[in-house]
């Protein structure tokens, strides 16, 4: 079960387990040796209640959990429930029960349960369930290797210039890096990427993927696009008041791995208040930018968005920040913002209101040839995406900063 490239195992750990089955997890490694039995947990799993993870599960790629429901029904789901939100896709959970109950069974795939088994269970039952799941991470792995890139640009708050920066970044993914670039205005009413590419409104926008992901193909998704001169694609938002709709994550994740096979990069400019799809979209992200302003009330609201995305270790390792319109004269600089927020700024962006707003109010972005601060810095965030150096951005704990993760 190694990884790829890597001589790394997949990490096996049982949850409240009898001893029947734990002894059968430890003796997994001898028939299948690239499996690593990681330990046992005596107490079920929670959003509060979390354990220390030993380091041979937080370094794993991948992890598999047998959880034992016959102690707990209920906490047994929570357990589920919470390693597939906090972890996925880090975490396959499979449920173990003496009582195959087809009420439980669903409630337990709801929660997060990729298989479920049946006691007694015997080594040979058990070792074909994990080559099922080692099966399932090197066909996503083979499948995600040569895809396009999902970047989603968040703002830690309002009028923080989001729309502004991933305009420009798709647009310099075009015109620099010459890259096959998907917009996607996902506010539900009134986004303003639209207005920014001087582009008339259309009358598709992202719900049509929604409503169509059934039979989304490249011929349909092209009637839902529009065209910059640049050669940048676009998904606006509407330009009526409308309600927000609803999407599974599995719908979301048929329309973004569709994405991927036509385009190298998808930026999703979006909002964290659409408590609905942002978990989803952050998940389906490769990277999330949040983006702030260097004043009190954006840092403030910048560091709690990142201790809730940083629970979990792996929003932790895609998230980069963000800092716009930054200038000498601010009081606070970028130091002084990592010491505050905990994280390391990735990007800063200065000031450039005048020259901005000239370029919004005549529908163009600011060329990437034009000689500015502010083409230089988008310039360079372009070529740092492009780059893909997968740099993982934790803090260390010996400079007395603190490292988000869900593996505490």
């Amino acid at each position: 079960m190694t990884i790829p490239g890597t001589d790394t195992v997949v990490a096996l750990f049982t949850v409240c387990a009898d001893a029947a089955l734990n002894e059968l997890a430890a003796q997994v490694p001898q028939q299948f040796q690239t499996v690593q039995f990681a330990g046992e947990f005596q107490q079920y799993i929670s959003a509060s209640q979390r354990p220390h993870f030993p380091q041979s599960m937080r370094s794993a790629p991948c992890c598999v959990a047998l959880i034992d429901f016959d102690r707990d029904v209920e906490a047994a789901l929570e357990t589920a429930e919470t390693l597939h939100t906090m972890a996925s896709p880090r975490v396959t959970c499979v449920g173990v029960s003496t009582n195959l109950d087809t009420e439980i069974l669903l409630r337990a795939m709801r929660a997060g349960c990729n298989e479920f088994l049946q006691k007694p269970l015997d080594s040979t039952h058990l070792v074909e369930t994990l080559e099922r799941i080692q099966g399932r991470i090197f066909s996503k792995m083979e499948s995600t290797a040569a895809r396009g890139r999902v970047l989603s640009v968040f703002g830690a708050k309002g009028g923080v210039g989001t729309t502004t920066l991933a305009v420009h970044l798709a647009s310099y993914l075009v015109r620099r890096c010459s890259k096959k670039t998907l917009l996607i205005d996902h506010y539900h009413q009134l986004g303003h990427v639209c207005l920014h590419l001087g582009l008339k409104e259309s009358n598709y926008h992202f719900d049509d993927l929604i409503r169509n992901v059934d039979r989304l193909d490249s011929d349909l998704l092209q009637g839902f696009l529009l065209r910059h001169a640049s050669g940048l694609s676009v998904i606006c938002s509407p330009d009526t008041c409308t309600a927000r709709s609803r999407a599974s994550y599995e719908d979301l994740e048929r329309i973004f791995d569709f994405l991927r096979r036509e385009y190298d990069y998808i930026i999703l400019d979006s909002s964290l208040q659409y408590e609905e799809t942002a978990a989803a979209m952050i998940r389906l992200s490769d990277s999330v930018y949040l983006v702030s302003t260097p004043d009190v009330a954006a840092l403030r609201d910048l560091s709690r968005h990142i201790e809730n995305l940083s629970l979990s270790e792996m929003n932790s390792s895609r998230l980069r920040i963000v800092i716009n319109r930054a200038s000498s004269h601010d009081a606070i600089d970028a130091e002084q913002i990592e010491k505050v927020v905990r994280f390391p700024v990735s990007i800063s962006v200065p000031n450039s209101y005048a020259e901005l707003l000239k370029a919004i109010n005549a529908g163009e972005p600011i060329s990437a040839q034009r000689r500015s601060d502010f083409s230089t810095s988008i310039s360079k965030w372009a070529d740092q995406v492009t780059s893909d150096s997968g740099e993982t951005h934790t803090m260390n704990s010996a400079g007395g900063k603190k490292k988000f993760a869900f593996w505490k």
